[in-house]
């Protein structure tokens, strides 16, 4: 066993154009290379949640974002490329946008973006923790769409999920 597993922190975006989401494709040069990724990134040191994923996302696209309700968490774990557990929490919140403007990509973070209905989500492939927030980010926006007060504004353990790869 590991006998450091300290975990990361991330925060994440879901930005919607009408019934489309905001995804990014990460470059050959950035961690996860190929996948489909929601805006965000790992917290700083003394940053909150919510400044975080405001931050990630004007590096990653140029928004200047509202930010709205948590809607998904998740440990989630990646393998380093010495064969060790990297642990992340990834703390997901909806949030608003400029409508019309496109997104100003960091070639090398990210090398395009698309903006996807639900029922083409698999023509993206994703990091299944990914995919997993994705697909709360549209379930709980069109919750929210018929009853604005059934969006949790503080963590529902419900809308936790927990996977750690094993090491071969």
């Amino acid at each position: 066993m590991q006998a450091n597993l300290r975990a990361r922190v991330s925060a994440g975006a879901a930005i919607f154009r009408g019934d489309q989401i905001l995804l990014l494709h990460r470059s050959s040069l950035a961690s996860n290379p190929g996948a489909w990724d929601l805006p965000g990134g790992h917290v700083e040191p003394g940053e909150s949640l919510p400044h975080a994923a405001r931050r990630e996302v004007r590096e990653e696209t140029g928004y200047d974002i509202k930010i709205g309700p948590l809607f998904h968490a998740e440990l989630f774990g990646t393998i380093s490329k010495r064969g060790k557990i990297r642990p992340t929490v990834g703390v997901y919140f909806h949030c608003a946008a400029p409508a019309k403007k496109p997104p100003r990509l960091d070639e090398e973070e990210h090398t395009e973006f698309a903006w996807v209905r639900a029922s083409e989500l698999e023509d993206y492939p994703a990091a299944p923790y990914l995919a997993r927030a994705v697909r709360a980010a549209f379930t709980t926006r069109a919750l929210a769409a018929k009853s604005p007060e059934s969006l949790p504004r503080t963590l529902n353990p419900a809308l936790v999920h927990v996977t750690l790869p094993v090491p071969a």
